[in-house]
């Protein structure tokens, strides 16, 4: 548990909640035992509670793991008094939080005022805003990675196998439906608080929450067109594909084509009958072969006389 004080606002930070933990919460803290009750263990979704002096919400955050190749959800549990905020993380390493408080322990008075607010909207304000920074981040390393891709899509080898470009780019469109599923409920939440939060704080909050719903709004947009773009590329990637396998299709059937009455004759030449034409003269297999050799020069001639091929 850590403790962060400003002249008006305390700030406490748990990670994992211990029954130490949850016992100065509501022995001491008076929080509401069925607030205390959910934080004891991860929730199953995003939610909102208001009581009568404090607001419980439980948000979702989209975080790159690393490890695992995938965005995932990560939550953040919030309770906040008019004189106190609580947050609950449930993962040792959170790395926005982590990032904003520790700015906060080695910053100034003056800087740390300003960092966690005199009121605590501003403090939620400043936490919400964090993490949605941290979200433009991550989307700015996914837009590399669809940069990258581009790249790769124009500039293709039809004759190498492009298995694994399309695996990439399956890769960045998991990673990305992932972010844009987390963050839809995210924008939901923050839209809710948004109306909630200005009952309970006052007319004073209502240009914090209406930023931060807009800049929520933002990183939404930005969501929808790198996953239009994506989508674009992943159709650009099949129509190459698809070209190159028409082309290919057209080289096969046109050497069938040409090769199929040379493959005919000899193919009536294996036949086990009596009596088949020039066997048995002087030269008979040359013959035969030029004979089953002429047709296809024919055809091939007559296609590139016409353009055909």
């Amino acid at each position: 548990m850590k403790e962060l004080l400003s002249n008006n606002v305390t700030w406490i930070d748990i990670t994992s909640p211990t029954g130490e933990d949850l016992n100065v919460l509501e022995k001491e803290l008076k929080i509401p035992k069925k607030i205390v009750e959910q934080i004891q263990k991860k929730s199953s979704g995003n939610k909102m509670e208001f009581y009568k002096d404090c607001f419980y919400s439980v948000l979702y955050f989209p975080i790159w793991d690393e490890e695992t190749k995938k965005t995932n959800p990560v939550e953040l549990d919030i309770i906040i008094y008019k004189q106190f905020i609580i947050t609950v993380k449930y993962c040792e390493l959170f790395i926005p939080i982590d990032e904003f408080i520790e700015t906060c322990e080695i910053c100034n008075k003056e800087e740390k005022e300003e960092y966690i607010g005199s009121t605590t909207y501003e403090t939620f304000y400043h936490i919400i805003q964090t993490m949605l920074s941290f979200s433009r981040r991550q989307l700015h390393h996914i837009e590399k990675k669809i940069v990258d891709l581009e790249e790769n899509v124009f500039d293709m080898d039809a004759s190498n196998n492009n298995q694994k470009l399309i695996y990439s780019t399956l890769i960045i469109k998991r990673d990305l439906l992932g972010f844009k599923r987390i963050f839809m409920t995210l924008q939901n939440s923050l839209t809710s608080i948004g109306y909630k939060g200005e009952e309970f704080w006052g007319q004073d909050a209502k240009p914090y929450l209406l930023d931060l719903i807009n800049d929520s709004k933002r990183v939404w947009n930005n969501i929808e067109h790198h996953y239009a773009l994506l989508e674009s590329l992943e159709e650009t990637l099949y129509t190459l594909i698809n070209n190159n396998i028409n082309a290919l299709t057209k080289i096969y059937t046109i050497i069938s084509f040409i090769a199929w009455p040379t493959l005919l004759l000899i193919s009536w030449y294996q036949t086990n009958t009596n009596w088949l034409p020039f066997v048995g003269r002087p030269y008979d297999s040359y013959i035969i072969f030029i004979v089953a050799l002429i047709p296809s020069v024919l055809i091939y001639w007559y296609l590139k006389r016409n353009k055909l091929i």
